[in-house]
């Protein structure tokens, strides 16, 4: 077995789905997912963000989110 069919094998086991129903989830849809099997979902940051700051805000953003939010800067 390869070293990424090992890394999908794991992502499988971890997360309860399989690899191609993953790429299918948006991160909302993949966040409660983990959520109904693990509880709450946290990210933290051990080390200090230099930078744009914080671009998860106070949840996870949709790619939808992203491309209106971008379509909003480009038409300005």
């Amino acid at each position: 077995m390869d070293s990424f069919a090992l890394v999908e094998k794991n992502a499988e086991k971890v997360t309860g789905l399989s690899v191609a129903k993953l790429r299918e989830y948006s991160p909302n849809q993949f966040r409660k997912h983990l959520e109904s099997k693990k509880g709450k979902v946290s990210f933290r940051s051990f080390f200090p963000v230099i930078g744009r700051g914080n671009i998860l805000r106070d949840s996870l953003v949709t790619s939808t989110e992203i491309d209106a939010e971008i379509d909003k800067i480009l038409e300005g």
